[in-house]
C-alpha cells in the first residue's frame, strides 16, 4: 500500500500518547509517506504523558500552512485538549479541511473537530466517552474502528490505530475531491 512521496503532518503537544504516535509514524513511514511532527515551536522537545519519550517539533503551525501536506492527523494524549485552544493550530487544521486534504483524528482527537464546528451532518467515531459531545456537535456517531466521511477520517481508540492508518492510506492512494 505505497503512498510514496505523500506528506503527512502529525500534530503533537506535550503529554502525547507515545504508543499511538509511534504506531502512526511507523505505519505511514512504512507506506512511503514523509511524516512531519507539527507543533507550536520548531525544535521544541515534547514529552509523552509517561515522561519516557521525547519528540522534537519539526514544523510550526505557521510554517505548516505553506507546506503541501496531503493529510493531517490529530493524535491522542493531551494533544486534543491543548490544541483546541490554540488559534494557530485550529487555523492550520481548518485550512487543511477547506483545501479538501485528509483530516484524521483518533480517540479524543475528534474533540478538535468539534471546536472547528465541522461535524454537523458528518459520520464519525471516537472514544465512546465523547460520543455525546460528537452528537451534540451534529455528527452521527458509530461505534466502529474507523469512519470515513468526505475528507474526515476518524478512529475510535488506540487499539484501532492500524485500521485508522489503513483507511487514511487507502484515501491517499485514491485521490478524490471531497465534499466538505
Amino acid at each position: 500500500m505505497s503512498i510514496s512521496g505523500r506528506e503527512m503532518a502529525i500534530i503533537l503537544s506535550d503529554h502525547f500518547d507515545a504508543d499511538e504516535f509511534n504506531n502512526l509514524h511507523r505505519c505511514f513511514s512504512e507506506a512511503g509517506a514523509l511524516v512531519s511532527v507539527v507543533g507550536e515551536e520548531s525544535g521544541k522537545k515534547l514529552t509523552d504523558w509517561k515522561h519516557v519519550q521525547e519528540v522534537a517539533v519539526e514544523v510550526t503551525y505557521e510554517e505548516a500552512r505553506s507546506y503541501n501536506f496531503d493529510a493531517i492527523i490529530v493524535s491522542n494524549g493531551y494533544t486534543p485538549d491543548e490544541i483546541r485552544i490554540d488559534d494557530a493550530a485550529l487555523s492550520f487544521i481548518t485550512d487543511m479541511y477547506n483545501a479538501n486534504r485528509i483530516v484524521g483524528a483518533i480517540y479524543h482527537g475528534p474533540q478538535v473537530l468539534i471546536s472547528l464546528g465541522i461535524l454537523k451532518d458528518k459520520n464519525v467515531t471516537g472514544s465512546p466517552s465523547i460520543k455525546v459531545d460528537l452528537e451534540n456537535a451534529g455528527a452521527t456517531y458509530f461505534d466502529e474502528p474507523v469512519v470515513v466521511d468526505g475528507n474526515i477520517v476518524t478512529g475510535r481508540e488506540p487499539s484501532d490505530v492500524q485500521d485508522f492508518c489503513d483507511a487514511i492510506i487507502d484515501e491517499l492512494r485514491q485521490p478524490q475531491e471531497y465534499i466538505a
